[in-house]
């Protein structure tokens, strides 16, 4: 006896025509837009993450330190000469979001080592 339908399943695919899930969608969501901060440090180097407006501060910081291998707990971010504080996400920030571009430049001030 054959099924109806070739590949027929009793359950609805969990993949929409794109190939997202519902979850897929969510989380994309929640994201937000792709966002591009070109950090200039005050060591005089410039650092591109990209990231999404959903991400928090500390994220960003995080990629900075790995990319430029100084110690997280040295990173400030400030925009427009405003501290951002690591817990806010970059979607706090309505300079962030009136910016269509989504391209943004941050300074980023890298403290002196702590000696040892």
């Amino acid at each position: 006896m054959a099924e109806e339908g070739q590949g027929a399943s009793a359950f609805p695919s969990q993949y929409d025509e794109s190939g997202m899930t519902s979850f897929d969608r969510v989380e994309a969501e929640l994201r937000g837009e792709q966002l591009k901060l070109v950090c200039d440090l005050s060591t005089g180097s410039r650092v591109e993450v990209v990231c999404n407006v959903g991400h928090d501060v500390a994220f960003a910081k995080g990629q900075v330190a790995r990319q430029t291998e100084i110690e997280y707990a040295r990173l400030q971010f400030y925009l427009d000469d405003k501290l951002m504080f690591d817990p806010l996400s970059f979607n706090d920030f309505p300079a962030i979001m009136a910016n269509a571009s989504k391209e943004v430049h941050v300074r980023v001030e890298v403290a002196p080592p702590i000696p040892e």
